[in-house]
C-alpha cells in the first residue's frame, strides 16, 4: 500500500496533534511543578536554574555557535524582547505563583491571546474591529475578576500574586508583538535561543545571589526530580516542540490547544496537592474564554 505524501514542511496530523497536546500538558504542569520547588527556594533561584541551564542547551540546539551573528539592530531588539519575554516575564511568574496557586497561574495565561491582540492593535499591526475590541474588553473583565478588583488590598498576598501573574502575561504579550518580525528574519528557534541567552544574563543580578543561596545537596530527591522535569519539559521540550509545530500548524489550532492549560493545571493540582479551584477562579476562566472567542472573530 502506498504511503500518504505530505507537502513540504507539513507533518502527519496525528504527530502534529500529539506535539501540540504534549506542549500544553508540559505548560499546564509547569505551575504545579514550580509550586513544589518554591517550597524549598526563592522564586529568583527557580528562574535562575531554568535560565542558566536552559539558555546554553537551547543555544546549542538552535545551532547558535555555528551561525553568523544577527545584525546589530536585530541583536538589540532581541535583547529588549528577552527582557519582556524571558527575564521580567519569568521572574514575575515565579513571584506571582509563590503567592497564588497553580490554577490561577494557568487561568492568567489565557489572557495571552487578548492581550497580544490589544497590543498589536495599539501598534497598528492588527485591525481594530468592533468584535475584537469587545472580546478584549470581556477578557480584561475576567482578569479583574481573577485579581478581586472589588477588594483591592495590597496586603492580600494572593491578590498581589494574581496581579503579578496578569502583569507577567502582559509582558509576554508585548514580547510576542515585538519579537515576531525579528523571528521572521532570524528564525523562530534561533530567535528564542538568543532571547534565552540575553534573558539569562539580564536576570543574573537577581537570580545569581538566589542560586548561590540554595543548598542544592540538601534538597529532597523529589525536588531534584521536579527540577529535572522543569528543565527537560516546560523549558526545553516546550520550546523545541513549539518551534516544530508552529511551522506546520495554523495559529488558530495552536490557540485552541492553549486553552487546555487551566484544565491540566487544575487536574494536576488536585492530584498533587488535593486542592480544587475556587469558584471565583472558574468564573474568571469562563469570562476570559468568552472574550477569547469573540476576539478571534
Amino acid at each position: 500500500m502506498a504511503s500518504r505524501s505530505h507537502p513540504p514542511g507539513a507533518a502527519p496530523a496525528g504527530r502534529l496533534h500529539w506535539a501540540l497536546l504534549t506542549v500544553q500538558i508540559l505548560f499546564g504542569l509547569w505551575p504545579v511543578a514550580g509550586t513544589v520547588v518554591l517550597a524549598y527556594m526563592r522564586p529568583p533561584a527557580l528562574i535562575g536554574f531554568r535560565l542558566v541551564l536552559g539558555a546554553p542547551i537551547l543555544a546549542v540546539a538552535a545551532g547558535l555557535p555555528f551561525r553568523p551573528l544577527p545584525p546589530a539592530r536585530d541583536l538589540g531588539l532581541l535583547a529588549v524582547a528577552a527582557a519582556l519575554g524571558i527575564s521580567i516575564n519569568q521572574l514575575l511568574f515565579a513571584e506571582g505563583l509563590s503567592r497564588s496557586d497553580p490554577v490561577s497561574a494557568a487561568v492568567a495565561i489565557l489572557l495571552l491571546t487578548p492581550f497580544t491582540l490589544a497590543i498589536a492593535i495599539a501598534a497598528r499591526r492588527e485591525r481594530a474591529r468592533a468584535r475584537r475590541l469587545v472580546g478584549v474588553a470581556i477578557a480584561a473583565a475576567g482578569a479583574l475578576v481573577l485579581v478581586r478588583v472589588e477588594r483591592l488590598d495590597l496586603a492580600d498576598d494572593k491578590l498581589v500574586g494574581n496581579l503579578l501573574l496578569v502583569v507577567n502575561v502582559l509582558a509576554y504579550a508585548s514580547f510576542l508583538v515585538l519579537a515576531r518580525p525579528v523571528f521572521q528574519r532570524v528564525g523562530a528557534l534561533p530567535g528564542m535561543a538568543w532571547c534565552f541567552v540575553f534573558g539569562a544574563l539580564e536576570a543574573l543580578p537577581l537570580t545569581g545571589p538566589a542560586l548561590l543561596g540554595v543548598d542544592w545537596v540538601e534538597l529532597p530527591p523529589r525536588v531534584h526530580l521536579t527540577l529535572a522535569f522543569i528543565l527537560a519539559g516546560p523549558t526545553l521540550g516546550t520550546y523545541l516542540l513549539n518551534a516544530w509545530a508552529l511551522r506546520r500548524a495554523e495559529s488558530s489550532l495552536v490557540a485552541v490547544y492553549t486553552n487546555l492549560q487551566p484544565a491540566i493545571a487544575a487536574l494536576s493540582a488536585w492530584v498533587v496537592f488535593g486542592t480544587l479551584p475556587e469558584a471565583r477562579t472558574l468564573l474568571a476562566a469562563i469570562v476570559i474564554l468568552g472574550g477569547i472567542t469573540l476576539s478571534r472573530g
